[in-house]
């Protein structure tokens, strides 16, 4: 195979991997996507909010309603434009976001539970440097990706995979 090949198969199983989060309540997937962007990016407009999750702004102004009935966001008046308002979660939304990433941390971890501890620090290792390369690449003028203190994990503690952001449900 040559270089071009092997990285489409990179897209192929990496969207296959995705795909398998279609198992989770669409629901459930596009509260995740929505809290997830604020958690990463902070307080955000409707529109940017729409932007970060590329779906239509009509679709995320009647999930955030969704989201704001159950209080897992909150939205403010914009101090530096009257005419938007800043949406942010809230500590239940915030609690959501936690758990339902523990619960996929728990799911991955079952499922690579007979890989070699070098294999899985090798995959975590490579999809953060295609995270980071991708990133550099595709947003020249954005800010780089906040990211943790990488620890190393003790000998008992199985090692720090990444889980990707949950990808947005489309309405």
């Amino acid at each position: 195979m040559n270089d071009e090949q092997v990285l489409a198969s990179v897209l192929d199983s990496l969207a296959a991997v995705m795909e398998l989060r279609r198992h989770q309540p669409v629901q459930l997937r596009a509260r995740t996507a929505m809290l997830a962007v604020l958690t990463r990016h902070g307080e955000l407009r409707v529109v940017e909010l729409a932007d970060h999750l590329q779906v239509d702004l009509s679709a995320v102004s009647r999930q955030l309603a969704h989201l704001e009935q159950d209080g897992l966001a909150t939205r403010r008046p914009n101090p530096a434009d009257g005419r938007s308002c800043l949406v942010s979660p809230t500590e239940a939304g915030l609690d959501l976001l936690a758990r339902t990433r523990v619960e996929s941390t728990h799911r991955l971890a079952r499922s690579t539970e007979a890989w070699d501890r070098a294999d899985l620090r090798a995959l975590a290792g490579l999809l953060n440097r295609l995270h980071q390369d991708l990133a550099h690449g595709f947003l020249p003028t954005a800010a780089p990706a906040v990211t943790t203190a990488s620890v190393p994990p003790t000998a008992s503690e199985p090692p720090a995979v990444p889980v990707p952001p949950a990808a947005p449900a489309r309405p």
